[in-house]
């Protein structure tokens, strides 16, 4: 018994002089830098340059409901990983913009030919088109903050492999919107 008590008051001791040294308080999250539009920001596993944002209206590859049109924004991802990953629809988010509901995009398509890529190759670029759905009734924004997350390769703890987690926010961009439906 006298064992228990002592293994117990060393770490309520412990506790106590972390408190005492500031080892209980939150630490701040430094500030999420905000990038100019076309500068290349490090994702991780993505190098993410984002190009622009667009308005547009129907497309032909694609089911649009109605009272609906297509947010858009712009990017050029290269994948900087040493295998060929599926997960580039994570690099993209908004948050705020109004008439629109989800963070992530819903579709990705190749700006090249509008189809939709399963995976990007290592080292070659791509121009994606991230879309989302946003009611038309929303008076058209002229510029919108793009998110560009990325995660962190490091050892995950639980199957002993290197892995892509911890997804984080990397950096903002203040990208000018194009209306492009009339034209």
């Amino acid at each position: 018994m006298p064992l228990r008590w002592l293994g117990l008051g060393t770490g309520v001791a412990g506790l106590a002089a972390s408190g005492l040294f500031g080892g209980l308080e939150t630490v701040a999250k430094p500030e999420v830098p905000t990038v100019a539009v076309g500068k290349a920001v490090d994702g991780g596993p993505w190098s993410v340059t984002v190009t622009g944002g667009r308005l547009v209206g129907k497309l032909p590859t694609l089911y649009l409901r109605d009272g609906k049109r297509w947010f858009t924004v712009l990017a050029t991802i290269e994948n900087t990983a040493d295998e060929s990953r599926a997960d580039f629809d994570d690099a993209i988010r908004l948050s705020g913009v109004a008439g629109i509901a989800e963070e992530r995009p819903s579709q990705v398509l190749l700006v090249r030919d509008g189809s939709k890529p399963t995976y990007l190759n290592p080292g070659l670029p791509e121009r994606l088109a991230f879309l989302w759905e946003q009611d038309d009734s929303t008076p058209a924004p002229k510029s919108v903050k793009v998110q560009v997350w990325g995660t962190t390769r490091r050892l995950d703890t639980i199957g002993d492999t290197w892995e892509w987690l911890d997804p984080e926010r990397r950096a903002e961009v203040e990208v000018p919107v194009q209306d492009r439906r009339a034209g």
